[in-house]
């Protein structure tokens, strides 16, 4: 069950990615997200990472995150994800809009 969530989750961020585009019209972070959208995680990585070497981005950062992850670099993919956290401790693909809230399926 958690694994389904899981993938729901990361095909609704996949799927909305591209929403966030609007977030910042930076190049950078465009670029990161087109590479990111078309799972070419090394060229996802170097525009975030230049993007967030201009400003640091909690989004960016947990793009950089998922990107690494996805290469199985999971320790480097923490390390971008407390990055995230750091500059803002609420942060969330909700809060930022990548991803709806799941809905509760223990709730009646």
């Amino acid at each position: 069950m958690k694994k389904t969530v899981f993938i729901l989750a990361l095909l609704s961020l996949v799927a909305t990615v591209a929403w966030a585009t609007d977030l910042n019209s930076d190049k950078d972070f465009t670029a990161g997200l087109r590479a990111y959208n078309t799972k070419n995680y090394k060229a996802a990585i170097k525009h975030f990472t230049e993007y967030v070497n201009k400003k640091p981005d909690p989004t960016a950062y947990y793009l950089i995150g998922y990107s690494l992850y996805e290469q199985g670099k999971f320790t480097a993919a923490i390390e971008s994800f407390n990055q995230a956290y750091l500059i803002d401790p609420e942060f969330s693909l909700e809060k930022v809009g990548l991803i709806k809230k799941a809905p509760d399926l223990n709730s009646e």
